[in-house]
């Protein structure tokens, strides 16, 4: 900010006074924020992207863009959203979606996103959740027997308690992982060299069937994705454009109802 400590310390000292309430205090010879700060952080925030939201409309006129941010793992974002966001993106020209993936389950009462896909029912917080569809998965590797130098792909903890991973340990027996990854087209790679054997989603390994070289043995795993959405996006018209789309990209394969809470985007 080229600004010395003096100056941070002037407008500091400013700023409490117009607010009337002490914000920082010093501990250790650090202005650390005090509990009044931290309980006005989230709405600063939210009073930042208005403002971000405000500028971008007087500067695009009547082509006014609304961000939405849609947080889930690589996975889905690289072979459910992105082969169907453009016809998305193409209805609703006003939208610009945000994706970001992490293997992180986001908080969603922190406003760290608008939407998340997740793997497995999350459990209950001031969001809309719904559950919208399964991921099968398959076991992956070298045709026949595994051999002893093959390559067994797994997950880093704390994804290693996954059912997924459980298939791939009852299949391992007493060998051990060779490599410990959560991108999925690693395992995917290693797995076309010839010499890893992994528990892959069904979409990632479609293909590979006709593979001469490659064995896919469908597992009987299935994980729940579901749709989290923040409540005061209930009635926004985009907002639930964007919560059916997602929705329609998963197909529950076991013919059961997917489970809609009344409260839902829907």
């Amino acid at each position: 900010m080229q600004i010395d400590e003096t100056t941070v310390g002037r407008r500091l000292t400013r700023l409490e006074s117009d607010a009337g309430a002490k914000l920082f205090e010093a501990i250790d010879g650090v202005r650390r924020p005090t509990g009044t700060c931290r309980a006005i952080l989230r709405q600063l925030d939210e009073m930042e992207k208005a403002a971000d939201d405000i500028r971008r409309i007087l500067r695009e006129g009547d082509q006014a863009q609304r961000i939405l941010r849609l947080s889930t793992i690589a996975a889905i974002a690289e072979y459910w959203l992105a082969p169907e966001l453009p016809t998305l993106l193409a209805e609703h020209p006003e939208l610009t979606l945000r994706i970001e993936t992490s293997d992180r389950n986001i908080d969603m009462s922190r406003w760290e996103a608008d939407f998340a896909l997740r793997l497995g029912r999350p459990a209950r917080g001031a969001f809309l959740m719904r559950r919208v569809g399964q991921i099968g998965f398959s076991r992956v590797g070298p045709r026949g027997r595994i051999p002893r130098h093959a390559m067994l792909l797994a997950y880093p903890e704390p994804l290693d308690q996954t059912p997924e991973m459980d298939a791939l340990r009852a299949i391992a027996g007493d060998r051990e992982p060779r490599v410990e990854t959560s991108d999925l087209n690693l395992m995917r790679a290693l797995v076309l060299s010839g010499k890893g054997v992994a528990v892959l989603p069904d979409p990632l390994v479609r293909d590979l069937a006709a593979d001469a070289a490659i064995e896919v043995t469908p597992l009987p795993i299935r994980r729940e994705v579901w749709l989290l959405s923040q409540a005061h996006l209930r009635d926004d018209s985009l907002a639930r454009a964007v919560a059916e789309w997602c929705a329609s990209l998963f197909t529950a394969r076991d013919g059961e109802p997917d489970l809609q809470p009344k409260d839902d985007i829907a």
